[in-house]
């Protein structure tokens, strides 16, 4: 058993925490075009993790902080993860909105030729 690997792996699992942390800010302040480097450092970050995991595996040692850490992580992903649901909703809102509205403004746009009557579905 290393316990310099079981501390890397520790050290490894804080910053992934600290990270995700950041993610959420992120995705709170609406800055989603730099989730791209954070989420780059957190795959690079997950790949080291999966190293050392491998490399202790059925080693006995004290899985006790490693446990602590992985539910704050856990958590915080969650907490990412039920951010980003509630943007995508909102998105697909104004998709939903943005295409009631070109539809309407297609119908009623007066430099078409008309060949056909447009009738427009009022459930839209």
């Amino acid at each position: 058993m290393s316990t310099t690997d079981v501390e890397n792996l520790e050290m490894i699992y804080n910053k992934l925490y600290e990270l995700s942390v950041q993610i959420g800010q992120l995705i709170d302040r609406k800055l989603y075009t730099e989730l791209v480097t954070f989420l780059a450092k957190k795959d690079k970050l997950l790949k080291d993790a999966e190293k050392i995991v491998q490399k202790l595996q059925g080693q006995n040692f004290n899985t006790e902080n490693l446990t602590e850490i992985c539910k704050k992580y856990q958590n915080q992903e969650t907490i990412n993860l039920n951010s980003l649901k509630l943007v995508r909703d909102d998105i697909k809102k104004e998709l939903t909105k943005a295409s009631k509205d070109s539809k309407l403004l297609n119908a009623y746009a007066s430099n078409k030729e008309i060949k056909q009557g447009n009738i427009l579905d009022c459930r839209q």
